[in-house]
């Protein structure tokens, strides 16, 4: 019986010869694809997903695709720097650059501040003169690049409106409540930036400063005593505002306090979101962020505004977007109904929006009630959905993070807003190695010398905030988001000069906590100090930074807590404080790291390349952010990265304005490089 199995085997193997073969073959197939996809160990080549735990899953797809991925050796090539590329020139457009200005009004002096304001008009005016008389004639050949160029973008324009259209008509059918919604906030913002244009500063821009001296960029420090005091009469010794000024700034900022509404119309907000502002090359890293907050497990909703129609990008918003349940929203058909043919009556339309003023315009065009707001930039490594559930959240509306710097705010502000600050009572002192704030009663009278304005009771506290990452309530908080946004408007102009008194870094970041302040609401301000994330390019070198991580603030609440009922237990009783340790890992190892503001080098792997930011000095690879990155993670975050970078430009093949002139095939060789060199220095 078994010799006639055998010969019937033979028998149908003989006529179905290709039939067995392919047979077997798929058996192999299936096999492979069911052992990679139990396996869990990360091979070279593979994309995968992360959970909680820090370890790694890879998809059926990502292993079966890992197959066709073919790449010719890498070849090192040249690429000349190209000067005054649109990408550069979208990037300068973001970054707000006022040093031109203060630069022009350093000379002006105190006794004669009026005159020179005139004298200063009249010298812009004279420099004009002369550039007019420098300024060379197109010639016809220019003017034609001019016209075609201009031609290009009008055709873009026009082929992005389409898409955008065909995108937003298929959200309303899906959404058909939408309309109406939008209908709402169309008055609603139209009524809220006529008090922005009424409240109008009706006094020149401020840029008259005592001397030529500028504010240094001072880091809050508490290790070594400065020798200089970030005093009240300090501050006072740079920015000035004569009376007339003084008195037109507290009348407008007055009439904007007293109208701006406290709460938002019934249904115009709802649920929990995340929003990030995007756009050029911006759109790279906002893609490679929202990557990574779907592999961490985060299933909130996400909303990526696009301020220009030039910037919205058909494969980024059209179809990478929606697989990872996100959506371009671009930022005008918000603001304005498109098919309103009176949009030029509308308020909004007096203003110009750029740069700093697009992230709180973001959060109030938001359809979301409460908003987690990310940078481009800007990287969760773990998921940050429990933030919207729990204290601090929960209990305050506002949540931000520490940044490096002492506050540099000008007193004229807190005159300005009508704010007291205490001339005997000290506010909440922070103290960045021990991550914590803390009250100290003053018994004995204060040398207001000696003491910083922003450690006094009332004022903004010590030290900034950095706003690569903001977590609002609109129903708590609206009424400062409004006045915030109010004060970008007039940032540049008028109270970015006030909140930095033309230092470093001058921008949006101070004005969310400044309204918040202002109107009394409550905010909770991370007390884990940031984390300088980087590496060392030569041994024994310096320090190269390339990132900044914020920690969890939920974590920060509670091992705030533990650290309060761990100084209750006696000294001598070791076995007990051993025991509280065992069973509070958060007050053991402190709050986890949640976001990596990679902002310097941005993770750009083509322009890391070019750059040479990912190699030492003698040429060899390194890892951006060291080599203990993992331990402080919970996992190797910076090879993920590069995992989604291979995942998204040379499996899913997105094609963006970031990588348009260079090769793929070069760009996924350098990719699988760094890649494996990550793997081997595990």
């Amino acid at each position: 019986m078994f010799e006639k199995l055998i010969y019937r085997l033979r028998l149908f193997r003989r006529r179905n010869k290709y039939t067995f073969l392919n047979a077997v073959l798929l058996l192999i197939v299936i096999l492979y694809v069911l052992f990679a996809y139990i396996n869990s160990g990360p091979p070279p080549d593979n994309s995968a997903i992360i959970n909680e735990k820090g370890t790694y899953h890879h998809s059926v797809w990502d292993n079966v695709s890992s197959w066709f991925t073919k790449t010719k050796p890498f070849l090192e090539k040249k690429i000349e720097d190209q000067e005054g590329t649109e990408e550069e020139e979208k990037e300068a457009d973001r970054e707000l650059d006022h040093e031109e200005d203060s630069a022009a009004s350093s000379d002006q002096k105190v006794g004669i501040a009026d005159q020179e304001n005139i004298l200063e008009t009249d010298d812009i005016a004279n420099d004009a003169d002369d550039a007019v008389d420098k300024v060379v004639k197109p010639t016809k050949e220019d003017e034609e690049k001019i016209r075609a160029k201009e031609a290009e973008r009008l055709k873009l324009v026009e082929e992005y409106s389409k898409v955008l259209a065909k995108q937003e008509e298929k959200f309303h059918r899906l959404h058909p409540y939408e309309k109406a919604r939008l209908d709402t906030g169309y008055q609603f913002f139209d009524d809220i930036f006529k008090i922005f244009h009424l409240g109008n500063p009706k006094v020149v821009d401020l840029k008259s400063y005592m001397s030529k001296d500028r504010i240094y960029h001072a880091r809050y420090d508490t290790t070594t005593k400065d020798e200089t005091v970030f005093s009240e009469k300090y501050l006072s010794s740079f920015l000035h505002l004569n009376q007339a000024q003084l008195a037109a700034m507290k009348k407008s900022h007055l009439y904007v306090v007293d109208n701006l509404p406290e709460h938002a119309p019934d249904k115009l907000y709802k649920k929990n979101g995340i929003v990030f502002v995007a756009g050029g090359h911006f759109n790279w890293l906002t893609l490679l962020s929202i990557r990574s907050l779907r592999a961490v497990g985060c299933h909130l909703p996400i909303e990526v505004f696009i301020p220009k129609i030039e910037e919205y990008e058909p494969d980024f918003c059209a179809r990478m977007l929606p697989e990872l349940d996100a959506r371009c929203v671009y930022m005008k058909n918000r603001l304005f109904d498109p098919a309103d043919e009176n949009q030029e009556d509308k308020y909004a339309k007096k203003f110009e929006f750029k740069g700093y003023q697009y992230k709180a315009l973001a959060i109030l065009l938001s359809s979301f009630e409460n908003v987690l707001l990310l940078d481009s930039d800007n990287i969760p490594a773990h998921n940050p959905e429990s933030l919207f559930e729990s204290d601090p959240f929960k209990s305050y509306g506002l949540v931000v993070w520490p940044d490096y710097w002492k506050r540099a705010t000008s007193p004229y502000y807190y005159d300005i807003a009508g704010i007291t600050i205490s001339k005997t009572n000290l506010g909440s002192i922070y103290d960045e190695v021990a991550g914590s704030y803390s009250m100290k009663a003053s018994a004995d009278a204060l040398d207001l010398d000696d003491i910083p304005l922003h450690q006094r009771l009332g004022s903004i506290p010590d030290p900034t905030s950095e706003s690569g990452q903001l977590l609002i309530s609109k129903k708590t908080h609206l009424k400062p988001l409004l006045l915030a946004l109010y004060y970008n408007l007039y940032g540049p102009s008028h109270y970015y000069p006030l909140f930095s008194q033309g230092s470093d870094g001058e921008g949006d970041k101070e004005t969310f906590l400044a309204a918040t302040v202002t109107l009394g609401k409550k905010f909770y301000q991370v007390s884990k100090f940031l984390v300088s994330l980087g590496h060392f390019k030569t041994e024994g070198g310096e320090f190269e930074g390339c990132g900044m991580g914020q920690h969890d603030p939920v974590e920060d609440l509670e091992y705030i807590k533990l650290k309060r009922d761990y100084a209750k237990i006696p000294e001598k009783d070791t076995q007990a404080q051993t025991n509280f340790k065992l069973q509070n890992p958060v007050f053991a190892n402190g709050p986890k790291i949640l976001f990596v503001h990679a902002n310097f080098p941005k993770l750009n792997p083509w322009k890391l390349k070019q750059d040479k930011e990912i190699f030492s000095k003698a040429g060899e690879r390194l890892r951006l952010y060291g080599p203990g990155m993992t331990k402080r993670i919970g996992y190797d975050f910076e090879w993920f990265q590069w995992e989604g970078m291979k995942l998204l430009l040379c499996i899913y093949d997105v094609k963006l304005e970031a990588f348009k002139d260079i090769d793929r095939m070069e760009l996924c060789d350098e990719i699988l490089a760094q890649l494996r060199f990550l793997n081997k220095s595990k």
